[in-house]
């Protein structure tokens, strides 16, 4: 713990600093002022547990010093020394929660009595506080969460828990004028408990001198509601204010949205701004990582839809190896859907699963090999909705489209047997029943010949390439830590996991859990 003596004689300062065993009474630092102007700058530099000080003193005399004290560090414990003349004083301070008083002229072993107690006193208010709060903050994310939900269905549970969180404010008149903001973050689930907490801690603290109150709650694996209120009407200025903190504070998240509903005025009205922020949030698809939305913005932007033609012009160009032509749809694509808050994000989802599948068609057509997808389907299906951003989307198109050119012009013709033997196996490498004799009689051949020919075209034989093929995949796999080893095992076709094991400890030198240790750090 750490004191602060204040008193306008030195040498009761120094007196008491070199008399007493302060490390006996489990104080650590002792800090020093000669008024109270001076003491109340030190408290708010060192933020002392208990302050000793005199009760008249020049400048600002120690009653009023608790008052400004008190205002940032209420669980700050005071002692005062005092004459027989200090009565009136002291009647003060006691009605102040100072827990304690002594005498002059002083006497040391009352002065450590009356520093255990401080110490003892201080601990009690704040396991106090600690508890008080913890009950708030149980208040506070349940009334945030029923508020998600229409008025109607939640109004007694509500107005209860309302009353509840408001004993701390003593009035429910901060609910004046609220406003939700959703954040939708996929990456912050994945983040440590105590680091969203901290974060949470440092939006509250940014908010405070703004007036603001603050309860929040998650939905579902990535959202997070924030009801954002106060006892005077929002302006355009303070929703930027808000804006503002919010994206310094998610910042290191990376990928994340947020919308910010239309302010409301009371209690029942907050559901309104809730529902305007969830619609606002539907189309953030669209739109940048760290971008704000609200209502009234999606109202003046405007956009036109893509193109009916673009897949069609698209498996004409690549048929013809125009590159120039494929870039150029790519760019008409991006500048019809991107910040465009019409679109539905299915209906752009199903056109670029189509632009990804011609790509795919167009490798089996000229037997272009590719890991990229393992073009079934189902696979580039996946692929197409795993983004949370349509920027990323389209990425992920260019990229692709730049391999493909890549590879096409860099690709030497492929035995078609060959060809057929690689993508069987790219589809089925997942199936531990997968066999030689499968994957010959989708190439038409026999087993043994497509052994053979496997063997001569690649040097190589197919329960070789099979293997590999299936240590490449686990290997991508692990690098996900969502992924426990004896999943990835199922998942690259291996029914018992220690078998998977000491095949990729063979392969790779080291073992999956190893691996994949590595990887992640």
């Amino acid at each position: 713990m750490k004191l602060l003596i204040v008193d306008d004689e030195m040498l009761t300062r120094t007196g008491l600093i070199s008399s007493i065993s302060w490390e006996n009474l489990g104080i650590d630092e002792v800090y020093e002022a000669s008024d109270g102007i001076e003491g109340l700058k030190m408290a708010e530099k060192h933020k002392p547990e208990i302050i000793l000080s005199d009760v008249r003193m020049p400048r600002m005399n120690g009653i009023d010093m608790l008052y400004k004290v008190r205002e940032n560090a209420p669980d700050t414990v005071f002692i005062f020394m005092s004459g027989y003349s200090d009565k009136e004083y002291l009647k003060a301070a006691i009605k102040l929660r100072a827990v304690n008083y002594v005498e002059k002229p002083l006497d040391l072993v009352e002065i450590e009595q009356a520093v255990r107690t401080a110490a003892e006193r201080h601990l009690q208010i704040v396991e106090s506080r600690q508890s008080k709060d913890m009950r708030l903050n149980i208040f506070a994310s349940k009334l945030a969460l029923a508020l998600t939900h229409p008025w109607h269905s939640i109004k007694e549970s509500a107005e209860q828990l309302a009353s509840d969180f408001c004993q701390k404010y003593g009035t429910t008149e901060i609910f004046h004028a609220a406003a939700t903001v959703i954040v939708q973050a996929p990456e912050m689930m994945e983040l440590p408990i105590d680091y969203i907490q901290t974060m949470e801690k440092q939006l509250h603290d940014m908010i405070r001198p703004l007036h603001l109150h603050i309860i929040s709650t998650a939905k579902k694996t990535n959202l997070f509601v924030f009801h954002i209120f106060r006892r005077m009407d929002f302006t355009p200025q303070l929703l930027l204010s808000i804006e503002s903190y919010l994206k310094d504070i998610f910042t290191p998240v990376k990928n994340f949205h947020f919308a910010i509903g239309t302010p409301v005025s009371g209690l029942h009205r907050i559901y309104d701004s809730y529902s305007s922020a969830v619609i606002a949030l539907q189309s953030t698809y669209f739109f940048s990582p760290g971008t704000c939305l609200t209502p009234e913005r999606l109202q003046e932007v405007t956009g036109k839809e893509p193109e009916e033609q673009i897949p069609a012009s698209f498996a004409a160009a690549l048929e013809q190896g125009n590159k120039d032509q494929t870039e150029e749809l790519c760019r008409k694509m991006y500048e019809s859907c991107h910040e465009n808050p019409s679109l539905l994000q299915r209906t752009v989802q199903s056109l670029y699963y189509q632009l990804f599948t011609i790509i795919s068609d167009q490798r089996r057509s000229r037997q272009i090999m590719s890991d990229e997808l393992r073009m079934t389907p189902e696979s580039i299906l996946e692929h197409t909705e795993g983004f949370f951003f349509y920027q990323d989307l389209h990425q992920s198109l260019i990229d692709t489209l730049d391999q493909f050119w890549r590879d096409l012009n860099s690709a030497e013709p492929e035995n078609s047997s060959v060809y057929l033997i690689k993508s069987y196996i790219q589809r089925h490498y997942g199936n531990p029943m997968l066999s030689t004799k499968e994957i010959s009689e989708y190439a038409s051949l026999s087993a043994s010949y497509a052994c053979t020919i496997f063997k001569n075209e690649t040097g190589q034989t197919l329960n070789q390439y099979l293997t590999e093929y299936r240590l490449k995949k686990a290997q991508e796999l692990l690098d996900d830590p969502r992924n426990t080893v004896s999943s990835v095992s199922t998942m690259v076709g291996y029914n018992d996991s220690n078998y998977f094991s000491k095949a990729f400890k063979k392969y790779t030198g080291i073992s999956p859990s190893v691996y994949r240790e590595r990887r992640i750090k």
